[in-house]
């Protein structure tokens, strides 16, 4: 190749007219129209975050009970195991039955001799009352017979210092009253005698109720040395074995109820104006983001404890501040109800993501 075929042409081509001038102008209008989308994205977010508020500081919950038995006693049959599923009615474990038994027995036995001597009581019942009947009479015979005697003897001692009676007379008619005044006393003691017997009956009937009780209570605390689940739930905390001393009305291990779960989402104070009893809300776990669960407000805290109370107020929820240092806005615990929760994933304690929906439309009109 020659050198005059390499030698570069003497003049370039100059750009053309105005290319220089379009140039910035394009880059600023680029960037006013990235700031302008930018400021409006924000701008429908916050408006969306506003009526929609979302937070991830939840937790998803449910409500344990204490399981505890009723009566005191050594565990003999413990038929769970720790974190176990189980169904309503389902036996948990068995208290020793046996001091119970005997107490049953007991009862049972002294029912039936009480009920035998009523029995006993009835068939005497027509011969004491008979027997009342005859001591009344009895009773009313030496009554009059003792105010015959005494009306005599009233007569007679006024006669005597006139001379119109003896002595004699008048002494032995107050023997004879002295006598049947003692003839009264022993009807009475009779009487009393066969009011008694035939009261016996009344006493035996009137002590029935108490016997009946005392079976019934016995029976009942029998029934009580078998503990039963209260409903769908799992176990939990069960740190025991078979041969353990259950007291009464001590917990033995919690049980959680899986039949109801709801999620406590704190929201900021600003976003509650946002959020009412009865809207719509979306949850997912962390734990599994790709299910969603649908949920209902039920209601809002009106009133927490944070760092900054002196005094603790019990039953009152206590929602952590994050920083100390910079005025935040305080947090209050909204509760919201799941639909559909599947206890295969819901565990109490897992961190849930919560959006507040809003009303239905058919609940808005």
């Amino acid at each position: 190749m020659s050198a005059s075929q390499t030698q570069k042409p003497d003049f370039e081509p100059r750009p053309k007219r105005g290319a220089n001038k379009l140039k910035p102008l394009f880059t600023v209008t680029l960037g006013i129209g990235i700031l302008v989308l930018a400021f409006v994205l924000s701008l429908a977010a916050w408006n969306i975050n506003e009526e929609h508020p979302r937070t991830d500081d939840a937790v998803a919950r449910a409500n344990i009970i204490g399981i505890a038995p009723r009566v005191a006693g050594p565990i003999i049959k413990l038929n769970v195991r720790d974190n176990q599923q189980v169904k309503n009615g389902e036996l948990l474990f068995e208290i020793d039955p046996a001091d119970f038994q005997l107490s049953v027995d007991r009862a049972q036995a002294a029912l039936a001799s009480l009920d035998q001597q009523i029995e006993v009581a009835k068939t005497q019942d027509a011969q004491l009352k008979y027997q009342v009947k005859a001591a009344e009479a009895a009773v009313q015979q030496a009554t009059a017979e003792r105010d015959q005697v005494a009306d005599t003897l009233h007569r007679l001692e006024p006669l005597l210092p006139k001379g119109f009676t003896t002595k004699e007379q008048v002494d032995e008619t107050r023997t004879k009253l002295a006598s049947a005044e003692a003839q009264v006393a022993q009807a009475n003691e009779k009487l009393n005698q066969s009011r008694v017997a035939v009261s016996s009956l009344a006493t035996l009937q009137a002590q029935r109720p108490g016997a009946v009780a005392t079976l019934g209570t016995a029976q009942l605390e029998l029934s009580y040395t078998k503990v039963f689940a209260p409903y769908d739930g799992q176990v939990v905390g069960l740190n025991i074995s078979e041969g353990a001393y259950a007291h009464a009305g001590i917990e033995v291990f919690s049980f959680l109820d899986s039949r109801k779960w709801y999620v406590l989402a704190n929201f900021r104070e600003r976003e509650l104006k946002s959020i009412q009893p009865g809207m719509a809300a979306e949850i997912y776990l962390l734990s599994n983001p790709d299910r969603r669960f649908e949920g209902t407000v039920e209601g809002i805290s009106p009133a927490v404890q944070s760092q900054e109370d002196n005094v603790e107020v019990k039953g009152l929820p206590f929602v952590k501040r994050d920083l100390n240092w910079v005025r935040i806005a305080q947090r209050f615990p909204v509760r919201i109800v799941i639909k559909n929760p599947d206890p295969n994933i819901f565990r109490m304690g897992t961190t849930a993501v919560t959006t507040i929906k809003g009303f239905t439309e058919t609940e808005k009109r």
